[in-house]
């Protein structure tokens, strides 16, 4: 034990820090929730004022809004409140950049990751909707709209920028979600069309926002489950983001070799998702905790994969001249192309 005056360890605040790590994102859900940027986007408002616009406790609004501001997501000026630029840019509703949604699917997976002890000794998954701390219809939500925020936030912009398609005329969109990425992909390539495959409830998200690019003529929702629906044929660029981290070897694998049936000869399938691509200690540090949160919250098959095991997946399914492609944001990208009758 330290003697008084010796010095202190500072492991032993390091472990604290750890420990209180989570404190700093419920003030973010909190943020969300209330929609305290929205408010303060346009408003600098004191606490009090804050308070009697969001119907909450004065003494506790003063403690949150003083907490925002030390966490760098709001500014004080003369005791009154206004936006951080980083608030303003990424958490207002409504603005392009928005990553809010995606934001509170994380926070939604709480409870999971608070019975982490016993889901490692049991090896199994824990989906957020069965700890009862958030319903089904909500977490899916969150998670759809999420991806759509990561889409619009840089993720499509990349996507875009890495991929020469000029030439493609059909793309199939399997598991496309929100029709983000199709979306952005048809917008940067006029000759496009586009077929996107998911579940109702993900394409119901899709509907408006395909509506609201005016892209109706261009981008068909299809419903229902990859390998039981017709999906017609002609295509010639085939997507799956979001898809692989997420479902064990055997599935992923299952769907590459569908992938290559349903594309035409010099057809290419593109691979966008979390994957180890580089060896970079900020990307190790991402990659190793986004292996243990699919495990924890979607499927004991789940991974973070090297990229050069998910291209030995594509070679084994009968693609070739598989590249593997880092970006600048969290996802990566696999891309490879069917041969071409001789």
């Amino acid at each position: 034990m330290n003697q008084v005056g010796s010095p202190v360890d500072l492991g032993a605040e390091q472990v604290n820090e750890l420990a209180r790590n989570f404190w700093y994102s419920a003030v973010l859900r909190a943020g969300i929730k209330l929609d305290v940027f929205s408010l303060l986007e346009n408003d600098t408002l004191t606490s009090e004022e804050v308070a009697n616009r969001i119907g909450a406790s004065p003494r506790y609004t003063q403690s949150f809004l003083d907490c925002c501001v030390v966490l760098d997501l709001l500014d004080k000026n003369d005791g009154k409140f206004v936006n951080s630029e980083m608030a303003s840019k990424f958490l207002v509703k409504g603005k392009a950049e928005y990553v809010g949604d995606h934001a509170l699917h994380h926070t939604n997976t709480w409870a999971s990751w608070g019975r982490l002890d016993e889901v490692i000794k049991e090896g199994k998954t824990l989906l957020p909707y069965e700890t009862g701390y958030v319903d089904a219809d909500t977490y899916w939500s969150d998670y759809m709209t999420g991806q759509h925020n990561r889409a619009t936030s840089g993720q499509a912009h990349y996507l875009v920028q890495s991929l020469d398609i000029k030439k493609k005329r059909k793309l199939i969109d399997l598991g496309g979600g929100a029709a983000s990425y199709s979306i952005a992909l048809c917008d940067a390539n006029p000759e496009l069309k586009a077929v996107v495959v998911d579940q109702k409830e993900p394409l119901a998200i899709a509907k408006p926002l395909v509506e609201e690019s005016n892209l109706e003529d261009r981008i068909t929702l299809l419903e229902g489950d990859f390998f039981d629906t017709r999906l017609g044929n002609g295509y010639d660029v085939c997507l799956i983001s979001g898809v692989v981290l997420i479902k064990p070897e055997e599935d992923s694998r299952r769907l590459f070799k569908f992938a290559f049936d349903i594309l035409e000869p010099g057809g290419m399938v593109v691979i966008q998702d979390y994957m180890r691509i580089e060896d970079l200690p900020e990307r190790k540090r991402l990659d190793t905790m986004e292996d243990l949160y699919v495990l924890v919250a979607f499927d004991p098959g789940a991974g973070d994969r090297e990229g050069s095991e998910v291209a030995s997946w594509l070679e084994d399914a009968g693609f070739k001249n598989t590249e593997t492609i880092p970006l600048p944001t969290q996802l990566g990208l696999v891309t490879a192309v069917k041969p071409s009758v001789a």
